[in-house]
């Protein structure tokens, strides 16, 4: 072969290469757009748990106020020191200026700005007016700039990239799982708190001190794992999780009316190191008493003094049920759920709804696993899998059985 030929030929192959590598290159950014495009969707968390009479409002920088839907502009400032905001008969007072609309957004030039009673959030926010001049805050974002706070607030670093990385992916299933059934009417989505998914915002004041709701590290995950959702028979599905199950998950349609069959319950050693892993707690009996009072009272139905109470159904050390207790009074006796005598106590004092009870000198002494309803994924389980070298998707595919791990198109 003459130098000229070999010279034409590889020339040649070189541009077919280059044009190749180009077209591949075009093909990956066009994809990873379009994957990323679920984390473009936004959505609407309530920041306020129910409606405040007064909240704390700041921003940081030029701003708008705008009628909620409206590209009206009602005023603008170039920044707003802390100030109360209050209803009024016609919509709400900031500080000394009022507003005449009952639904107004906040909308600032720059992101994140506004601060909601301490917490700084990027996006916009609406205040809601309610009737009896409550105000209902909600911050509007793109959902992977939620995630972003939602994996900081649900889960410490220290729990590893794999564990975080599967955080992310439950968290964005749940969101937009939520975003898809919810009532095109509403006003809002999810709560900041876990009544939903733990949401902190960018960052928040506590006391004298700034604490950051998200970080570079946490941003990360959500850039990483873009898009990628769990499915179970190619739908999304209300991917439910807790802190720490205490050796068994629990059956989810046993707790929740939504749950899909992957809400297996499962064995779990994985969240061993768990603090709550096993926790006891005393109660007086007088105490849980009245409680139970008030609760039955609530149902109708009449409760005097308690004498007893008595595990009837359910296995405290595995997940298959929600255990339930026969209580008496000597007069009567009425069943309650382990989860219902747990919201009637306190959840912060029984860390979740799997425990015994024994008495002694009028006091109730329970013995309990695990921290929270302990259906589907364990955080601290996904800790303990991936120190053990588990992947994000092997470890979200054990707590949600039969599930798909995909990038939604």
């Amino acid at each position: 072969m003459k130098p000229v030929q070999f010279a034409r030929i590889f020339l040649s192959l070189v541009s077919v290469i280059v044009g190749l590598i180009i077209e591949s290159q075009a093909s990956l950014a066009a994809n990873t757009k379009t994957l990323s495009r679920a984390d473009q969707t936004m959505i609407r968390v309530a920041v306020t748990p129910t409606p405040q009479k007064q909240i704390e409002l700041s921003i940081d920088g030029p701003y708008q106020l705008r009628p909620v839907g409206s590209d009206k502009v009602l005023s603008r400032g170039q920044q707003l020191a802390t100030s109360n905001v209050t209803a009024t008969g016609s919509g709400f007072k900031i500080g000394k200026s009022e507003v005449a609309v009952t639904r107004l957004e906040i909308v600032p030039t720059q992101s994140p700005a506004v601060w909601v009673n301490g917490h700084e959030y990027r996006g916009n926010v609406r205040l809601f007016r309610r009737s009896g001049g409550g105000i209902l805050a909600v911050n509007v974002l793109p959902l992977g700039d939620y995630l972003s706070s939602v994996v900081d607030s649900e889960m410490p670093l220290s729990f590893g990239e794999e564990a975080r990385k599967a955080q992310a992916i439950a968290a964005r299933t749940y969101a937009l799982d939520v975003v898809r059934s919810s009532d095109a009417g509403a006003d809002f989505d999810l709560f900041a708190s876990t009544s939903s998914q733990k949401y902190l915002g960018v960052q928040y004041r506590d006391g004298t001190r700034r604490l950051a709701g998200e970080s570079e590290a946490s941003r990360k995950v959500v850039s990483e794992t873009t898009g990628m959702v769990c499915t179970f028979q190619g739908r999304l599905f209300r991917t439910y999780y807790s802190a720490a199950c205490g050796g068994h998950t629990t059956l989810g349609s046993a707790v929740f009316s939504d749950a899909v069959a992957a809400l297996k319950s499962v064995p779990c050693d994985y969240c061993r190191d768990a603090k709550l892993y096993r926790w006891q707690a005393d109660l007086p009996k007088s105490e849980v008493e009245t409680k139970l009072k008030a609760y039955f009272r609530s149902e109708g139905k009449t409760f005097e003094k308690l004498q007893s109470i008595k595990l009837i159904s359910g296995d405290p050390a595995r997940g298959n049920e929600v255990p339930e207790f026969e209580v008496r009074d000597g007069k009567r006796s009425l069943r309650i759920s382990a989860a219902t005598l747990r919201r009637q106590m306190s959840v912060s004092t029984l860390y979740s709804p799997f425990f015994t009870i024994s008495e002694q000198s009028g006091t109730l002494h329970f013995d309990g696993r695990g921290h929270g309803h302990a259906v589907g994924f364990c955080q601290w389980g996904a800790r303990g899998q991936g120190l053990l070298g588990k992947t994000c998707n092997q470890i979200l595919r054990y707590y949600y059985s039969g599930a798909n791990i995909v990038q939604l198109k």
